[in-house]
């Protein structure tokens, strides 16, 4: 497990799939996503058994330390090892948001990605709507790269999708020293 401040990640396991499969599946969560389709349990150890084929997606089980509760679930997709970027996002089960979590999780993948898996630039997207998440990744130190306009359809209405970035050189200067705690 990769473990850092009060939450650690590692490979999504078979008891980790009704969790994940909730937490994907509640509207809080859903409506944020790409896409607003439902999954159902089988469909999804349909999703999980394929995971392990796919060189370019990882997804990981985010655990708080202290109890070994999965509490999320990170994602790291469109890998690109020649170009060395990747797009991440991450996920929090609604009864822990609000305390540090999603802050804690998204450092530890950013230390994950930029100081041990040679990433030069990692991205993210997130809709124009979801002002507390645009919040959090400006205080990560991503900044707001473009626009997919018009690109998500969420209450009657199309909402842009903000691409934000981060290089590895602003990750440095903003945590200079960051040694990284992984294990």
């Amino acid at each position: 497990m990769y473990i850092h401040q009060n939450v650690g990640f590692r490979p999504i396991e078979a008891d980790d799939l009704e969790p994940l499969r909730a937490l994907h599946n509640d509207m809080t969560t859903l409506l944020q996503l790409g896409t607003v389709d439902l999954v159902s349990s089988d469909e999804q150890v349909e999703w999980w058994k394929g995971l392990s084929k796919n060189r370019t997606e990882k997804r990981y089980s985010v655990v708080e330390l202290g109890s070994g509760k999965v509490i999320g679930m990170v994602r790291i997709q469109n890998i690109d090892s020649v170009n060395a970027h990747c797009e991440v996002g991450l996920d929090i089960v609604p009864t822990h948001r609000g305390k540090g979590y999603g802050t804690s999780s998204y450092r530890m993948v950013l230390e994950y990605l930029f100081l041990h898996y040679n990433m030069h630039m990692v991205y993210l997207r997130v809709a124009e709507f979801n002002e507390r998440a645009i919040r959090l990744y400006e205080q990560l130190g991503f900044v707001e790269t473009g626009r997919f306009t018009e690109y998500l359809f969420r209450n009657g209405k199309f909402w842009d999708y903000i691409l934000m970035t981060m290089t590895r050189d602003r990750y440095m200067q903003l945590h200079a020293g960051a040694g990284g705690s992984g294990r």
